[in-house]
């Protein structure tokens, strides 16, 4: 079976996970964090990518590299980040509605910003096109739909998916590390050549992500817990999402390097934000795991 396939087998595997660890009084829990919701869907849905543009700007990245910054700012929120919420000692339920969101507009935003990057970056006369139904179609079928059904599957065996839920997020990481290394595996000497030149910019768009969900929460004086929420939530992203767009939507592997690489900087930077946020919060303030 091609990594074409197990590609999105896989991620739809991820996203049921996470669905599975969601119910539906994870967004009624938000009728008081308005703001802190706002903010934080705002920094991530409109400020990751406008940042992405910047920085590729800015970087004079090639065109391929470019959409590939893109493409990672455009995913929804990652995999682990409601569990690593919980560690910084975050706002787990505003973490648990962002990913929730992100991932259900993403039917959306992903072919809108991926597609107004191929356009920007590579022009009118290349020949990638991503036509805007069948792309909306194949992030739903791969993320929104199997989120759903683990939504669906928790509500009606409650118990069964409480106890299987610890051990079902270690496949999800395990799964997301074996696509990772995969990709990396086929990718490599793609990598080696471009990594110079877009690792810079890659690692910039991981930290800024990150500075610019504390400074909008810090702005808004929201509570620490949900500043702590905002900043994970906008740093981690959902890269294998970002590989599925670029390897099986696109056809363009090449287009996943800067994933790649994001993937390693977001699971090094976060260390910093545990640290940052078990200072931030006391202990008897972290919110409750849903």
């Amino acid at each position: 079976m091609s990594f074409a396939i197990l590609l999105p087998a896989g991620l739809a595997i991820i996203m049921a996970i996470v669905g599975l660890g969601m119910t539906p009084g994870d967004f009624l829990r938000l009728k008081g964090a308005g703001p802190a919701f706002a903010a934080g869907l705002v920094v991530q849905v409109l400020g990751l990518p406008v940042l992405a543009l910047v920085l590729a700007t800015a970087f004079e990245l090639s065109p391929a590299m470019s959409v590939g910054l893109v493409i990672v700012a455009a995913a929804p929120g990652g995999v682990t980040s409601n569990f690593l919420t919980l560690v910084s000692r975050g706002d787990v339920a505003l973490s648990i509605a962002m990913t929730a969101t992100t991932s259900l507009l993403s039917i959306v935003t992903v072919p809108i910003v991926v597609g107004f990057a191929l356009g920007h970056f590579l022009g009118q006369s290349e020949t990638i096109r991503l036509p805007l139904g069948m792309t909306a179609g194949s992030v739903f079928l791969v993320t929104s739909l199997p989120l759903v059904l683990g939504m669906v599957a928790r509500a009606k065996a409650t118990r069964l998916a409480v106890a299987v839920l610890p051990t079902a997020r270690k496949v999800a990481s395990l799964i997301f590390a074996l696509i990772v290394f995969a990709t990396f595996w086929g990718q490599w000497d793609a990598i080696a050549v471009n990594w110079r030149d877009v690792g810079p910019a890659v690692m910039s768009l991981n930290v800024l992500a990150m500075a610019g969900g504390f400074a909008v929460a810090l702005l808004l004086r929201l509570a620490p817990a949900a500043t702590v929420a905002i900043a994970v939530e906008c740093g981690l992203q959902n890269v294998a999402v970002a590989m599925f767009v670029a390897i099986n939507l696109i056809g363009e592997p090449v287009l996943a390097i800067p994933g790649m690489i994001y993937a390693i900087s977001m699971n090094v930077a976060i260390l910093a934000i545990i640290a940052v946020g078990r200072r931030m919060v006391p202990a008897g303030e972290a919110a409750r795991d849903a």
